[in-house]
């Protein structure tokens, strides 16, 4: 009962700061977000995160893509590493919000994308259209399919199960991403 009674007070403090967020984030808060996971990306690809939190928002933005891009570029990147540390952080934000909620999730989520230049709309479970995407104009094909290990570990961790599959990318010349989430 006690615990019950802290999560629902947590959940409720984690949906006021991100009703706040969802209307302006500030850029430290954009900066953290990226230092997570470029340490989350750096460690499932075996490599040394880099600090970018002395940056704007915006540069450390292009330093994590810069990183991601050469890091993809090793022979025998296995994706279900990406996936399964992705997957852990995206449980551990679910935890720490105490958000259980479908649609709490769904905020959530597309709030933390678009912190990375990412715009999605669409519901969780079901399909998610992504019209903007920052990194389609440096990853190739190849890059962006392996990378999208990580927004599939992110997705099913923050829901707590879950598979991501995408049917279109801008990287493959599409006018859009698209995708399916099922339960």
């Amino acid at each position: 009962m006690k615990k019950e009674r802290a999560r629902c007070t947590r959940a409720n403090l984690t949906r006021a700061f991100l009703r706040r967020m969802e209307t302006h984030t500030p850029d430290v808060v954009r900066r953290m977000e990226i230092q997570i996971l470029m340490n989350t990306t750096a460690d499932a690809f075996g490599e040394k995160s880099e600090s970018v939190m002395a940056l704007p928002a915006d540069g450390a933005l292009r330093k994590y893509t810069s990183c991601t891009e050469k890091w993809s570029r090793k022979k025998g990147i296995r994706p279900d590493i990406l996936y399964r540390k992705a997957q852990a952080l995206g449980s551990r934000v679910r935890h720490m919000t105490g958000f259980t909620d479908p649609e709490d999730l769904r905020r959530l989520l597309f709030w933390m994308y678009r912190n990375i230049g990412i715009t999605m709309e669409g519901s969780l479970p079901g399909e998610i259209l992504i019209p903007h995407c920052y990194f389609s104009a440096f990853y190739t094909p190849v890059r962006c399919r392996l990378m999208s290990a990580m927004d599939a570990g992110v997705i099913t961790g923050l829901c707590g199960r879950g598979k991501l599959r995408f049917t279109e990318r801008i990287t493959e010349g599409c006018a859009r991403c698209a995708a399916r989430y099922t339960m």
